[in-house]
């Protein structure tokens, strides 16, 4: 109900502040699929948005708040883009390590709040949050300073090796084949939830960290695991982005990702399955935008604030579900 309350306000702000409400309101909600540039581009959006929904669902699930996945994105995104270019290209085992390096740095760095939430109950919405600002400054200054890319122009990392990227799908859009990755960890994610005992553990934490105890279920541990999962999901979205679009790794090119992704799992109920379908729409929402104010007399800002109405009504119902959720666990 939440959603087409939402879409029904969009419409609204278009018809108050259009010349031509139905040219505007046809190039918001349907230019995205008017030709296979826009439609490519906004699948290739929701890659990231797939990845840092997941990222926000393991940790939901396991009643544990990360905030942090801007930074444990963006600092992972780092470490695995400084391997990519001191590498360059010995074969596939390349993307693994480079993969696989990402996703250790943003584990391990949001893994720091659930052993304090752990071992002496540090809030791990204050941790997460404070040490992800903190990595912002400081990836910010690398990609400034000692790793930037004196011929860029602006804050950048040099290119890595073109044989690195990820090949296109539907020229001359942004499509790659990182979207057929994204859905893979989607199912393999889904599989944990519901068939491995470590998903089990997980989901029982989250319903009741007290029942999870007295069934012999290491809690701490949990949230432990959890949280670096999370963490390395987040770097994971950001290395994907990173080798399927841009080749190098540009200052603030994940802005919003992370805050995106909570919204993504919130609506999503923290179904690993569900959260595909999620991060589309929430990528058709930024196309629509992009589009309407290119095809109509839709100002950037209107569509912003179209986007907004959109994504505080949605994820509203979604928070409100994830607190009762949070509140449950701690008092049964």
């Amino acid at each position: 109900m939440s959603l087409v309350i939402s879409l029904l306000l969009g419409l609204l702000v278009i018809t108050l502040t259009s010349s031509s409400p139905l040219e505007a309101a046809k190039a918001f909600f349907l230019g995205s699929f008017s030709n296979s540039y826009f439609f490519g581009n906004m699948l290739a959006s929701a890659v990231p948005l797939i990845l840092t929904g997941l990222a926000a669902a393991v940790s939901f699930s396991s009643s544990a708040f990360n905030l942090g996945l801007e930074g444990q994105l963006y600092f992972g995104t780092l470490i695995g883009t400084y391997i990519a270019y001191k590498l360059g290209n010995f074969g596939s085992w390349t993307i693994v390590v480079i993969l696989g390096a990402a996703f250790i740095s943003g584990g391990s760095v949001a893994a720091v709040s659930g052993y304090l939430k752990s071992k002496w109950n540090v809030n791990e919405l204050i941790s997460s949050l404070l040490i992800s600002y903190s990595l912002v400054y400081i990836v910010n200054f690398f990609l400034a300073g000692p790793f930037t890319d004196p011929l860029a122009g602006l804050a950048a990392s040099p290119y890595v090796s073109e044989k690195l990227m990820f090949s296109k799908l539907m020229l001359p859009s942004s499509l790659h084949s990182g979207l057929l990755l994204a859905i893979a960890v989607s199912v393999v994610i889904y599989l944990i939830f519901s068939r491995h005992t470590w998903g089990y553990e997980l989901r029982i934490t989250g319903r009741s960290q007290f029942f999870a105890s007295y069934g012999g279920i290491d809690v701490r541990k949990t949230w432990i695991t959890a949280m670096f999962l999370s963490g390395g999901l987040a770097a994971l979205g950001g290395m994907i982005d990173v080798l399927g679009i841009h080749g190098r790794m540009i200052k603030g090119f994940s802005y919003g990702y992370g805050w995106n992704g909570i919204a993504v799992a919130l609506i999503a109920r923290n179904n690993p399955l569900l959260v595909i379908p999620s991060a589309l729409f929430f990528s058709y929402l930024e196309s629509g935008a992009q589009v309407g104010a290119l095809m109509s007399d839709i100002t950037p800002e209107v569509a912003r604030v179209i986007q907004a109405s959109v994504f505080y009504l949605v994820t509203a119902e979604g928070l409100a579900f994830f607190l009762k959720k949070r509140r449950r666990a701690k008092t049964a």
